[in-house]
């Protein structure tokens, strides 16, 4: 399980993120909502290491790995999906997958779990990342993230800019992700809706801060939005 305990960030004198707390259980669904600039990616970028907090804690699995970098953190089976999605423009499909295989197990390969949930990548191994479409590249992304095996899928608005058909494909997939096989999932998204049908808890942002957090059936609907619209 992940906690996220009172984290505090800071870019220079511009406070990012003040006692964030926030916490994500195998087999459930943690979602981050808030506007553009609230903190969201970088609480994402916090848990995965690319961010060193200056106060609080990160415990993943009972483990403290607040001090860990990002490789050490993705070994300890932390997997991120960039916003962005950060995919490797002129590496084919097969060479985004097989970058992430040094967080892996020694010897491991591509597992083809992957494809099965995402068969189109299997048409498009040769094909470079760059000549895919949005929706494909996102799917890439969190394959490639899928790819080192990880137990923690952290998402940031992995929806945004995507085809209606591929939202609902990669809703199917973190479903899947957290009820059958078991993953903590944390989510990134901007929009309540698509939030409301994934996810077992909210944390909702405002300036930094968790304004509004717990179960998802413990949610006055119209108090998140008024939240969302601050």
């Amino acid at each position: 399980m992940l906690r996220v305990e009172t984290i505090d960030l800071s870019y220079g004198a511009s406070r990012c993120l003040r006692g964030v707390s926030l916490e994500a259980d195998p087999g459930r669904i943690t979602c981050v909502l808030g506007r553009n600039g609230v903190g969201k990616s970088s609480l994402m970028r916090s848990i995965v290491g690319l961010e060193r907090i200056q106060g609080g804690r990160i415990l993943w699995e009972g483990r403290d790995v607040s001090a860990l970098g990002p490789a050490d953190r993705a070994r300890a089976g932390i997997g991120y999906v960039p916003q962005g999605r950060e995919i490797f423009p002129f590496l084919t499909v097969q060479e985004n997958l097989e970058t992430a295989l040094a967080a892996a197990p020694r010897g491991s390969k591509v597992p083809e779990e992957v494809f099965t949930l995402f068969p189109i990548l299997k048409q498009f191994l040769r094909r470079r990342g760059g000549d895919l479409s949005g929706g494909q590249q996102q799917q890439l992304a969190i394959a490639r993230a899928l790819t080192a095996r990880p137990r923690l899928l952290i998402l940031d608005e992995p929806t945004e800019g995507i085809q209606p058909s591929v939202i609902k494909d990669i809703a199917r997939v973190i479903r899947l992700l957290a009820r059958e096989k078991n993953f903590a999932v944390v989510l990134v998204e901007q929009y309540y809706e698509f939030a409301r049908e994934l996810a077992d808890r909210i944390a909702v942002m405002v300036r930094g801060e968790v304004a509004l957090g717990g179960p998802i059936d413990d949610m006055d609907d119209e108090a998140v939005r008024r939240l969302l619209t601050v």
